[in-house]
């Protein structure tokens, strides 16, 4: 997608993803995930800086990320602590440089920005949407067979959620 004009992290409609962060790699119920990245916000200066390898609460994938620079701001949007800050330690700088700079998400070469805003509108949210773009099977059939995120059927957005996540706890 050379000319994605989207940003697939962030596109708007109070949808975001950092599942590459280690979003959803934490072994917590949702609503305790959705405190402690609130709270990074409110509280940036205590986990400021730790390296992105760091775990500091037990992970749902033992070989999965789990950044503690993930946080959540006021509209419930995720969002990097150290992303746009140039004073980062050396050594914060070199992981952010090796590995978050040239991490591959499948969903930027697949996915079209008509997805994406598709995808962002129909789920609204930093939990869902983030499993849903990185679904892309599942999300290029559902758009092909809605194109417009507010026919899709209650019951069926229901059923779209909970499988999503089975993907992620009954793994």
């Amino acid at each position: 997608m050379a000319n994605r004009r989207i940003n697939i992290c962030k596109p708007g409609f109070g949808a975001s993803c950092a599942l590459c962060c280690g979003s959803h790699n934490f072994n917590l119920p949702l609503e305790k995930i959705e405190i402690l990245l609130q709270g990074r916000m409110r509280d940036s200066s205590a986990l400021y800086y730790k390296h992105p390898h760091e775990s500091l609460f037990e992970k749902r994938f033992s070989d999965g990320m789990q950044c503690p620079n993930v946080a959540m701001d006021e509209e419930n949007e995720l969002f990097c602590l150290i992303y746009n800050d140039p004073f980062k330690s050396a050594e914060v700088n070199s992981f952010f440089n090796g590995t978050c700079k040239n991490f591959y998400c499948p969903a930027w070469d697949y996915l079209s920005d008509e997805e994406v805003i598709f995808a962002a509108k129909l789920m609204s949210d930093w939990y869902y949407y983030g499993l849903l773009i990185n679904n892309i099977e599942g999300l290029k059939e559902l758009f092909a067979q809605y194109i417009d995120p507010a026919m899709v059927p209650y019951e069926e957005l229901e059923n779209i959620k909970q499988e999503l996540h089975d993907m992620v706890f009954d793994f």
